[in-house]
Formats: structure tokens, sequence, C-alpha cells
């Protein structure tokens, strides 16, 4: 039996013992990749398994009514409480956050639309400048400073939107789901050696194909000295979770969705609650796989540094047309007077 605890308005993840699951059918399997390409993409490896176990074991909820909740009985979606929003259009907020629990490591706004029938997924550089008055004036500081709503009023800042849902997942789950399948293999596309006592960060591998283990694949995640920075990691990041999901869908690890389970009662948070995310997987399970969803970037138009430290800058115009074209949640198309972004010559 798998089950959701709720306390706060935040869900975590814990499951207790049970048989493990038949391996799937081949269409099954398709849509299961789908869902597991999301999660895996965005670091948010506990919403896909939320969609599975919850949609897999199919095990009522007993959770109380509340924001967002999802009427089973009707088969309609969590209820959003403002107007001006999209009819079916729901957007999240992930974040994948350091060893110290307080610097997102990873920062993406996933929308899902069932009405469009579509899933966009857009990753935020984590070095891009902001208009606050800290220094540094990096986006990926917000959690640290005011946790989850701070950072939700930053991403407002430069996309013109706040997220409806949000989920938190220590990046340890990472690197524990990657020890629990045997490690993935993949070829590192340079040497990588970068030391930083501060964070207790040691990243140092050689280039070539090789089986990565938990630690590896972390350091690899992590890793940011590329020509392009903080774009080059995320490139890296998706075809390395591209890896690691054809790794996940061999038989014998699908088996193991119970124990990927508990790896991430111990590393997750959100506001999600199950019977939400039952509905949602039901929703995801009727995408196709190859056509329906997309993974971006923000488009930025240059680096710089500004007071020691090294920001992304952002392209205002390309930033909405991207926005208004995949993760609006808005009737209302967005503009540049609902966003501030900044430029580096301000």
């Amino acid at each position: 039996m798998s089950r959701f605890g709720h306390s706060s308005n935040k869900t975590v993840l814990a499951s207790e013992n049970h048989n493990a699951p038949h391996l799937p059918d081949r269409s099954f399997r398709k849509k299961l990749r789908l869902l597991l390409i999301i999660g895996l993409s965005v670091l948010a490896i506990f919403f896909t398994l939320g969609f599975v176990i919850g949609t897999y074991f199919n095990r009522p909820p007993g959770l109380n009514q509340g924001y967002g909740m999802t009427s089973l009985e009707n088969g309609d979606g969590p209820v959003m409480p403002d107007k001006g929003y999209k009819d079916g259009f729901y957007t999240f907020l992930v974040i994948g956050t350091d060893k110290d629990g307080y610097h997102t490591d990873t920062i993406m706004v996933v929308s899902l639309d069932t009405v469009g029938h579509k899933i966009n997924i857009v990753s935020v550089p984590r070095d891009t400048q902001v208009d606050v008055p800290r220094n540094p004036k990096k986006i990926n500081d917000a959690y640290a400073v005011g946790g989850v709503e701070q950072l939700k009023e930053e991403i407002k800042s430069i996309l013109g939107f706040s997220p409806h849902y949000y989920i938190v997942v220590d990046l340890e789950a990472f690197k524990e789901l990657v020890d629990a399948i045997g490690g993935v293999k993949f070829s590192v596309p340079q040497d990588m050696n970068w030391d930083d006592p501060a964070q207790d960060l040691h990243i140092h591998l050689k280039k070539g194909l090789q089986i990565l283990d938990g630690n590896k694949a972390l350091q690899l995640v992590r890793y940011r000295n590329y020509i392009n920075a903080d774009i080059g990691r995320i490139e890296i990041q998706q075809h390395f979770l591209m890896a690691l999901v054809d790794e996940l869908l061999t038989g014998s690890n699908i088996s193991k969705i119970p124990e990927f389970a508990d790896i991430f009662q111990q590393h997750v948070e959100t506001d999600l609650s199950l019977r939400d995310m039952q509905w949602f997987a039901r929703q995801v399970m009727q995408l196709d796989p190859e056509k329906d969803f997309t993974v971006q970037t923000l488009p930025y138009s240059s680096f710089g540094d500004y007071q020691g430290h090294n920001y992304v800058y952002l392209s205002a115009k390309e930033v909405i047309s991207l926005v208004n074209r995949t993760i609006n949640p808005y009737i209302r198309a967005i503009t540049k007077e609902d966003i501030k972004i900044i430029r580096m010559e301000d």
C-alpha cells in the first residue's frame, strides 16, 4: 500500500511493503516513459512516482477538503480560486536543492494543459539576475532568503505569473535513485575537475563512456565549468536524465517502484495532495510521449559579471514569447509590463 501523509498543506511520500507490480505492457511502458521523462527532466522524480504509484496501485486517499482538492467522484481537476486562468491549465514550480538544502541547484517551471493536451517544461538558469536589493542578485538565492514563497515572487518577476503548485526535491534523492538501479551508463563529455570546500563540493570525473554511480552522477549534474556556464550545465543534465530514464525502464527496475517511493519519502516536499496527483496522473497518461511535451530553457541575451558575480541576463522579448507559447496560465497574454527583467546594460 502507498499513501501520502498531509500536514500544513505539505505532502510527503510514505510507503509500506507490498508485492512488486507486474511488468507493464508496451503501451503502459510508453506512457510510463513519458511520466519518467517529465519528472526526471525537472529533477522531480517524486512527481513521477506520485503519478505512477497513485495510478498503478489506485489507493483512494483519506485527506481533508482544502485548496486545490480534486473531486474524484465527478472527475474534476483541482479548483483554481482566481479568475482569469485558462481552463484546465496548471503550473508547477519544481526545485532541486543542493546539499545544504537552502540553495536551488535546479529551477524549472512545468505547465500541464489538460485541454490542449500538452506539457511544457522551462528551465530557469540559476544565475539569472533578478531585480532585488540583495547581493548576489541571483535567482537561486531566493529560496535560501525566503523559501518557496520568495522564489515564487522572483519567478513571477521574470515570467509574469506565480506557479500554482511547488515541488522541492533534495538532490540526495537523485543520488540514491541512481545507486538503487546500479548506476547509469553515460559518456562524460569532458574532464571535470572542480573543488568548492565552502559547499563541500568536489567534482573529479574523466571524459568518456562509463558507469556513473550516485555520487558521480551528482557530480556530473552539478558541474558548471562550461564555456556557456549554466546553460551548458542544463543541457548535460537533460542528456543524463534521458539516459537515466532508459535505465529505469528496464524490467527489473520498474519492479522497484516501491523502493523508489521509500527514497523520496525522505527528500521531497510539495503542496500537492495525493488526490491531485492521481487526477494529474490520469491526464498525463493520455498524452503521446513523442509529440505532446517540450523541454526548453529561458532565452538569454548575454552573460556578464556584476560586482564580482557571474550572471545570466535574460532576453525580455524572447522570454515573453516563450512564456506565452508554453507556460502562461492566464487567458490574456503576458506583456513587458508584467515582468521585470534586468539587462546587462542596466
